[in-house]
């Protein structure tokens, strides 16, 4: 049994951490609720995207961004989490990319945030580093990485790029998602996720259709338009689901940190009774003994 002093320290000190975990969830759950109303959804660009896809298939437009090259490696890119409490997060979207390596020897890893650095360091796997996700400007990053990844496929470095995220499905559940963002399909952008109207467009239009300099250019165009709002959608539900995460595993310590305290109470409380006894006891039995000596 701890002494009582020390029972009461500990007592204190969990006080106080029940205070600090209370603070940092009240900002996660703050910050959660800022990314939802920020979601980079916009349904009249996606109509508008599925449009424009539809008339190119028409024209039987085509250019490298739809070839898939076999002989290549392929690209897996990885999207892990610098907040603190993800650790399991960050471990299952480590494990899932490298089980995608086809040739561990060939491919391309790509991981964003430094837990993701520190895991592939520790497995001694070659990688490229991107910054991790920051609250601010993640659509500037989300474009920077669409950037290279776009430029490294056209210069004929990778047959396939994969991206392995952590995919917000509610508060209490995040999984694993997988994602293919080259090569491309014109079915494949013309069915992306989140909105966007069935198109059905006059067959005048398909004639009528102009395309300024070439077909390949416009179609390269579409394509960047497309993969932007796919890595900015991949960013979001990334940012949602580390929040998410953060926020379960934060009550969940606030809990097991309530069970610790009624546990320490009662000791605490069982230690006092005991010590009340004994002096009460020692108080009786001195006046008992003053007694018989009178």
């Amino acid at each position: 049994m701890l002494p009582l002093g020390k029972l009461k320290q500990n007592l204190e000190l969990n006080k106080s951490l029940g205070g600090i975990i209370e603070a940092l969830k009240v900002g996660a759950a703050i910050r959660l609720r800022q990314f939802q109303e920020n979601k980079p959804l916009c349904p009249e660009f996606l109509t508008a995207l599925k449009a424009c896809s539809v008339m190119l298939e028409k024209k039987g437009a085509t250019h490298p961004f739809f070839e898939f090259r076999k002989e290549l490696p392929r690209c897996i890119v990885g999207i892990t989490s610098d907040e603190g409490f993800l650790g399991e997060l960050n471990t299952s979207i480590i494990n899932r990319l490298l089980d995608e390596r086809k040739e561990a020897d060939r491919d391309t890893v790509v991981v964003l945030g430094e837990r993701g650095v520190g895991y592939l360091e520790d497995v001694n796997a070659t990688f490229k580093q991107f910054p991790g996700i920051k609250d601010e400007d993640y659509l500037a990053n989300a474009q920077k990485l669409r950037d290279y990844l776009m430029s490294e496929y056209l210069k004929g470095k990778f047959r396939d790029i994969i991206i392995v995220y952590p995919n917000f499905v509610s508060v209490s559940a995040q999984r694993t998602g997988v994602v293919q963002l080259l090569p491309v399909s014109y079915g494949l952008v013309s069915q992306v996720e989140g909105g966007g109207e069935p198109v059905e467009l006059p067959p005048a239009l398909y004639e009528d259709l102009l395309l300024e300099a070439s077909a390949s250019s416009v179609v390269e165009g579409l394509v960047n338009l497309w993969s932007g709002y796919l890595i900015s959608n991949i960013f979001w539900s990334s940012k949602l689901s580390e929040l998410s995460a953060r926020l379960m595993h934060l009550d969940s310590s606030e809990q097991e940190l309530q069970k610790v305290n009624e546990k320490l109470g009662l000791e605490y409380f069982r230690h006092v009774h005991t010590l009340a006894d004994k002096t009460i006891r020692e108080i009786s039995a001195s006046r008992f003994l003053r007694k018989e000596e009178e």
